[in-house]
Formats: structure tokens, C-alpha cells, sequence
């Protein structure tokens, strides 16, 4: 993900959230700038499909 928005020019970095849990390690985020965490929700949010209700009859 810090990838992608790499390719994009939005700086990010990976912070940890703390504690780890069972052995797994510890929870991570991506952090971005504040000017650019719409741009990063849209292109790391999935892709909505279409359904047969979003066609025009």
C-alpha cells in the first residue's frame, strides 16, 4: 500500500499502533498528510462493482 501511494507522490510511512498481540507482531497504518487523505482512501478503497440496479433499463 505505502507503494502504491508512492507511485502517486503522497508521502507516507507505516506507524505502529503498539501492543502486539499473540505473538502475530503489532498493528499497523499507513500515515499520510492531512492534504492527502482523501487521494489515499480512494485509490487504497476497493473497487465498487456494478450492479444490475446501477444500470439504466
Amino acid at each position: 500500500m505505502q507503494q502504491m501511494l508512492a507511485a502517486h507522490d503522497i508521502p507516507a510511512r507505516v506507524v505502529s499502533q503498539g501492543v502486539p498481540h499473540f505473538g502475530c507482531g503489532s498493528a499497523a497504518c499507513l500515515q499520510v498528510l492531512a492534504k492527502d487523505q482523501w487521494t489515499a482512501l480512494l485509490l487504497l478503497s476497493p473497487i465498487e462493482e456494478e450492479t444490475s440496479l446501477d444500470r439504466d433499463p
